[in-house]
Protein backbone atom coordinates (compact mmCIF):
# COMPACT_ATOMS: atom_id res chain seq x y z
CA UNK A 1 0.00 0.00 0.00
CA UNK A 2 2.71 2.52 0.71
CA UNK A 3 4.12 2.37 -3.15
CA UNK A 4 0.55 3.11 -4.03
CA UNK A 5 -0.39 6.57 -4.63
CA UNK A 6 -4.38 6.30 -4.98
CA UNK A 7 -4.67 3.15 -2.19
CA UNK A 8 -7.56 1.84 -4.39
CA UNK A 9 -7.25 -2.00 -4.18
CA UNK A 10 -9.19 -4.59 -6.72
CA UNK A 11 -10.06 -7.40 -4.85
CA UNK A 12 -11.28 -10.47 -5.57
CA UNK A 13 -12.25 -13.80 -4.42
CA UNK A 14 -12.46 -17.41 -6.16
CA UNK A 15 -12.82 -21.06 -5.37
CA UNK A 16 -16.50 -20.36 -4.05
CA UNK A 17 -19.57 -22.38 -4.37
CA UNK A 18 -21.16 -20.16 -6.46
CA UNK A 19 -18.12 -19.15 -8.52
CA UNK A 20 -16.43 -22.91 -8.28
CA UNK A 21 -13.61 -22.96 -10.66
CA UNK A 22 -15.18 -20.73 -13.75
CA UNK A 23 -15.00 -17.22 -12.24
CA UNK A 24 -14.38 -14.80 -9.12
CA UNK A 25 -16.09 -12.15 -7.35
CA UNK A 26 -15.39 -9.02 -6.46
CA UNK A 27 -15.33 -8.09 -2.49
CA UNK A 28 -17.25 -4.94 -3.27
CA UNK A 29 -21.22 -5.40 -3.95
CA UNK A 30 -21.11 -1.86 -6.12
CA UNK A 31 -17.66 -3.66 -7.98
CA UNK A 32 -15.50 -0.95 -6.73
CA UNK A 33 -12.07 -0.99 -5.46
CA UNK A 34 -11.05 -1.13 -1.79
CA UNK A 35 -9.87 1.49 -0.39
CA UNK A 36 -6.33 0.62 1.24
CA UNK A 37 -5.25 -2.55 2.51
CA UNK A 38 -7.65 -2.39 5.86
CA UNK A 39 -10.82 -2.17 3.87
CA UNK A 40 -9.29 -5.50 2.36
CA UNK A 41 -9.40 -7.53 5.10
CA UNK A 42 -12.25 -5.79 6.41
CA UNK A 43 -13.97 -6.88 3.51
CA UNK A 44 -12.85 -10.62 3.56
CA UNK A 45 -13.32 -10.92 7.41
CA UNK A 46 -17.16 -9.83 6.87
CA UNK A 47 -17.64 -12.43 3.88
CA UNK A 48 -15.71 -15.33 5.19
CA UNK A 49 -18.32 -16.81 7.31
CA UNK A 50 -21.27 -16.75 4.32
CA UNK A 51 -18.73 -18.48 2.32
CA UNK A 52 -18.92 -22.14 1.35
CA UNK A 53 -15.57 -23.43 -0.42
CA UNK A 54 -15.77 -25.10 -3.48
CA UNK A 55 -13.55 -27.14 -5.45
CA UNK A 56 -11.58 -27.86 -8.10
CA UNK A 57 -9.02 -24.96 -7.60
CA UNK A 58 -8.14 -22.67 -10.16
CA UNK A 59 -6.44 -19.44 -10.66
CA UNK A 60 -7.10 -18.61 -13.91
CA UNK A 61 -10.07 -16.30 -13.64
CA UNK A 62 -8.29 -14.16 -11.14
CA UNK A 63 -5.65 -14.02 -13.24
CA UNK A 64 -7.63 -13.23 -16.41
CA UNK A 65 -9.19 -10.64 -13.90
CA UNK A 66 -6.04 -9.12 -13.07
CA UNK A 67 -4.93 -8.99 -17.05
CA UNK A 68 -8.28 -7.04 -17.48
CA UNK A 69 -7.88 -4.73 -15.32
CA UNK A 70 -4.12 -4.13 -16.10
CA UNK A 71 -5.80 -3.18 -19.84
CA UNK A 72 -7.93 -1.21 -18.81
CA UNK A 73 -5.66 1.05 -16.48
CA UNK A 74 -2.60 0.83 -18.38
CA UNK A 75 -0.47 0.30 -15.78
CA UNK A 76 1.93 -2.17 -13.43
CA UNK A 77 0.08 -4.23 -11.45
CA UNK A 78 1.12 -6.97 -8.71
CA UNK A 79 -1.55 -9.96 -8.26
CA UNK A 80 -1.49 -11.61 -4.67
CA UNK A 81 -3.18 -14.84 -4.68
CA UNK A 82 -3.29 -16.24 -1.06
CA UNK A 83 -4.19 -19.67 -1.54
CA UNK A 84 -4.74 -22.80 0.81
CA UNK A 85 -4.01 -25.68 -1.35
CA UNK A 86 -2.79 -26.71 -4.78
CA UNK A 87 -4.37 -25.83 -7.97
CA UNK A 88 -6.50 -28.50 -9.78
CA UNK A 89 -6.75 -26.77 -12.84
CA UNK A 90 -3.44 -27.06 -13.95
CA UNK A 91 -3.21 -26.44 -17.96
CA UNK A 92 -5.59 -23.37 -17.68
CA UNK A 93 -4.17 -21.67 -14.95
CA UNK A 94 -0.36 -22.44 -16.55
CA UNK A 95 -2.21 -20.97 -19.93
CA UNK A 96 -3.12 -17.65 -17.88
CA UNK A 97 -0.20 -17.41 -16.65
CA UNK A 98 1.98 -17.10 -19.80
CA UNK A 99 -0.76 -14.67 -20.98
CA UNK A 100 -0.65 -12.42 -18.35
CA UNK A 101 3.40 -12.67 -19.01
CA UNK A 102 2.69 -10.48 -22.00
CA UNK A 103 1.29 -7.87 -19.49
CA UNK A 104 2.52 -5.76 -17.12
CA UNK A 105 1.88 -8.07 -13.99
CA UNK A 106 3.26 -9.51 -11.31
CA UNK A 107 1.71 -12.35 -9.97
CA UNK A 108 2.82 -13.65 -6.47
CA UNK A 109 1.37 -16.52 -4.89
CA UNK A 110 1.51 -17.33 -1.31
CA UNK A 111 0.71 -20.35 0.07
CA UNK A 112 -0.24 -20.90 3.32
CA UNK A 113 -1.43 -24.46 4.90
CA UNK A 114 0.70 -27.67 3.80
CA UNK A 115 0.45 -27.79 0.57
CA UNK A 116 1.61 -29.44 -1.31
CA UNK A 117 3.32 -26.79 -3.04
CA UNK A 118 5.00 -28.97 -5.87
CA UNK A 119 2.44 -27.25 -8.90
CA UNK A 120 3.15 -23.81 -7.44
CA UNK A 121 7.43 -24.62 -7.77
CA UNK A 122 6.37 -25.65 -11.48
CA UNK A 123 4.88 -22.72 -12.30
CA UNK A 124 7.44 -20.43 -10.70
CA UNK A 125 10.23 -22.40 -12.53
CA UNK A 126 9.07 -24.20 -15.33
CA UNK A 127 6.82 -22.31 -18.07
CA UNK A 128 9.19 -21.31 -20.50
CA UNK A 129 6.26 -20.28 -22.56
CA UNK A 130 6.25 -17.47 -20.59
CA UNK A 131 7.51 -13.67 -22.06
CA UNK A 132 9.55 -13.42 -18.34
CA UNK A 133 9.47 -14.45 -15.79
CA UNK A 134 5.80 -13.06 -13.98
CA UNK A 135 5.19 -15.95 -11.19
CA UNK A 136 6.62 -15.75 -7.71
CA UNK A 137 5.52 -18.58 -5.23
CA UNK A 138 6.47 -17.68 -1.48
CA UNK A 139 5.43 -21.06 0.87
CA UNK A 140 4.12 -18.81 3.91
CA UNK A 141 4.99 -21.38 6.45
CA UNK A 142 8.10 -22.25 5.26
CA UNK A 143 9.34 -18.57 4.78
CA UNK A 144 8.17 -17.75 8.66
CA UNK A 145 9.48 -20.89 10.19
CA UNK A 146 13.25 -19.95 8.62
CA UNK A 147 13.39 -16.39 9.98
CA UNK A 148 16.08 -16.46 13.23
CA UNK A 149 14.50 -15.26 16.46
CA UNK A 150 14.83 -11.84 17.29
CA UNK A 151 14.21 -10.80 13.77
CA UNK A 152 11.56 -8.83 11.94
CA UNK A 153 8.86 -11.21 10.49
CA UNK A 154 7.28 -9.11 8.57
CA UNK A 155 10.00 -8.04 6.88
CA UNK A 156 11.36 -11.07 6.53
CA UNK A 157 7.85 -12.26 4.49
CA UNK A 158 7.74 -9.20 2.30
CA UNK A 159 11.40 -10.24 1.17
CA UNK A 160 10.23 -12.91 0.37
CA UNK A 161 7.13 -12.41 -1.30
CA UNK A 162 8.81 -9.58 -3.06
CA UNK A 163 12.16 -10.70 -4.09
CA UNK A 164 11.14 -10.55 -8.25
CA UNK A 165 9.52 -7.90 -8.36
CA UNK A 166 12.15 -5.21 -9.02
CA UNK A 167 13.75 -7.41 -11.76
CA UNK A 168 10.13 -8.33 -13.02
CA UNK A 169 10.02 -4.33 -13.18
CA UNK A 170 12.66 -3.42 -15.02
CA UNK A 171 11.52 -6.40 -17.49
CA UNK A 172 8.17 -5.02 -18.27
CA UNK A 173 9.81 -1.91 -18.74
CA UNK A 174 12.45 -3.00 -20.93
CA UNK A 175 9.73 -4.99 -22.96
CA UNK A 176 7.69 -2.10 -23.36
CA UNK A 177 4.79 -2.92 -21.55
CA UNK A 178 4.46 0.43 -19.66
Amino acid sequence: EAFDDDKLIPAYGFGDQSTEDRACFNFQADQSKCQGFEQVLGRYNEMVSGLTLSGPTNFAPVIRKAIETVREEKSYHILVIIADGQVNKKEETAQAIVEASRYPLSIVVIGVGDGPWDLMEKFDDELPQRVFDNFQFVPFNKVMNRVPAGRDVDAAFACASLMEIPEQYKLIKRLGYL
